[in-house]
């Protein structure tokens, strides 16, 4: 008897689950992969990160940071299509670093920020080994990775930041690049908190509800900690998101241009979360492409 298809979760909508997956073929022989590499000892276990580095290496590759989705609470460096991604940015020139990090509830903020921000400083003082240029880095994330690497790019590049910080600063921060990221995550909490009882996907990562730690909330929210010097910014987002509003999106966009912060929005209409990957279209292609030239523009020689 044949196998049924899997059940897709409602998210997704009506795809075909032969539409999953990332849409371009990723030429192998293009670049080489060390797995397992260990940046940091917690009390749940090691923490690694795999390393994507161009064949053809003859100078040090711009580095790009990659962070994984999941909500916070699932997910790893190699799971969703990952190893699809990073193959497809190191063919373009880069050295990728897909890392892990601790989940919610085991723990929870500034638990999982504080492992993304040693998975980078690891990254530069072993720059010379991984064949990166520690000068010019970076960050990728989709969903829930996509809010971390806005947070680490928005917060180290301001000086007033009262939360974690990198031992190596964040002036190397070149390009963020974020596939349909929570931005502000008391407005995600409020309405998930109108439909579904008990603690939210946002409260359980934050680690206390906002009545409670309202100044935690506001250091872990990206649109707060939006600046006019934070480094250029791609979104991607779709209009048929579930999981996380595209509004979110264009809240943060709105409160970027009024700061003068450097960004590019991109939305795409009935696009569902993860839209690169789920049933992926031509327009997702074309953004998968755009994600690509931004860091590549961005993280180039003598770009600024």
């Amino acid at each position: 008897m044949p196998k049924a298809p899997p059940a897709m979760p409602p998210w997704m909508g009506n795809v075909d689950p032969s539409q999953l997956g990332f849409p371009f073929e990723v030429d192998r022989s293009g670049y080489t992969k060390q797995t397992e590499l260990p940046f940091k000892n917690t009390a749940q276990g090691p923490l690694y990160l795999d390393a994507y580095r161009p064949a053809s290496l003859s100078e040090p590759a711009p580095l790009v940071l990659m962070i994984h989705g999941g909500g916070w609470r699932s997910g790893g460096r190699f799971q969703m299509g990952l190893t699809r991604w990073a193959g497809y940015l190191a063919c373009a020139g880069f050295t990728v670093a897909s890392i892990d990090y601790r989940l919610a509830p085991a723990t929870s903020y500034p638990d999982s920020f504080q492992d993304c921000l040693e998975a980078l400083d690891w990254c530069i003082e072993n720059a010379h080994e991984l064949g990166a240029d520690p000068e010019r880095i970076g960050l990728w994330g989709d969903s829930a990775g996509g809010h971390l690497a806005l947070l680490l790019a928005t917060s180290q590049t301001r000086p007033d930041f009262r939360g974690p910080r990198l031992r190596s600063g964040g002036t190397r921060i070149r390009s963020v690049v974020a596939l349909y990221p929570p931005t502000d995550l008391l407005s995600l909490h409020e309405l998930e908190r109108r439909y579904h009882e008990g603690t939210t996907t946002a409260a359980c990562f934050v680690g206390a509800e906002p009545e409670a730690e309202p100044a935690r909330w506001k250091q872990a929210s990206p649109i707060d900690q939006v600046h006019a010097k934070a480094p250029p910014t791609l979104i991607l987002q779709g209009t048929a998101d579930l999981l996380v509003p595209h509004q979110q999106a264009l809240d943060y966009s709105a409160r970027a241009e009024t700061l003068g912060a450097p960004h590019e929005l991109h939305l795409v209409q009935d696009g569902v979360h993860g839209f690169d990957r789920v049933a992926p279209d031509q327009e997702a292609r074309r953004l998968i492409e755009r994600s690509r030239s931004f860091l590549l523009e961005n993280l180039k020689e003598g770009a600024r």
